[in-house]
């Protein structure tokens, strides 16, 4: 049995797989900085490239068009990364929109959504996919406390028993994936680090 959590969104969208007893990373950002890549595949998180552009035309009929196609897109570039992971006996977890949340924006997203688990859907039972509020997903990490954020997030996953690259480098070189000035963690890390949260939470809600 193969589990996945999916810190899923169109720009920057990231996956923890739990396989074989280990984690494994994926990432999908668009165009990230250049020293990124680097400084995950040194900690085995796998980026991968897209060549995906944000051209979307001047008017609504090619707008449309632009995101059906990129919907298409990123969700095959998804499936043939993982692959590998996609059985029937597979188990997928996404977290859903933010309560409140409303507008042009979220219709796209969900558009987007959709379109990655009707892909994933040809390997993977509909069954077998959950979608938890963001709330409950932070009450997993022990972050749902009114204030708590991004950085409570990752300190909890510091503090977890992911055996990974990624934990490890956060314990013990946090600073190499801080911005400068240290206030800050590099982009996608909190992506990665909520997918890994949406995986304990599909653990804890159905398979335990």
């Amino acid at each position: 049995m193969n589990i996945i959590g999916f810190d899923f969104s169109i720009n920057k969208p990231a996956a923890c797989v739990y396989h074989n007893n280990n984690y494994h990373f994926y990432g999908w950002p668009y165009s990230p900085q250049k020293k990124l890549p680097q400084l995950y595949k040194d900690v085995n998180v796998h980026i991968i490239d897209r060549i995906d552009d944000k051209e979307k035309g001047d008017n609504v009929s090619s707008k449309m068009r632009y995101e059906v196609k990129n919907a298409r897109y990123i969700a095959e570039l998804i499936y043939d990364s993982l692959e590998l992971f996609l059985t029937k006996d597979t188990y997928i977890a996404f977290e859903g929109l933010s309560y409140g949340s409303s507008g042009d924006v979220v219709l796209q997203l969900g558009g987007y959504k959709y379109m990655i688990m009707d892909v994933l859907s040809q390997a993977v039972p509909l069954e077998n996919m959950f979608t938890y509020a963001p709330t409950t997903v932070k009450k997993t990490a022990g972050c749902s406390k009114r204030g708590l954020g991004k950085h409570a997030m990752i300190e909890a996953f510091t503090a977890s028993q992911c055996e990974h690259g990624l934990r490890d480098i956060l314990r013990t070189d946090k600073e190499s994936f801080m911005k400068k000035g240290f206030k800050n963690y590099v982009d996608h890390l909190d992506d990665l680090v909520d997918s890994y949260w949406v995986l304990q939470t599909l653990l804890d809600k159905e398979l335990t």
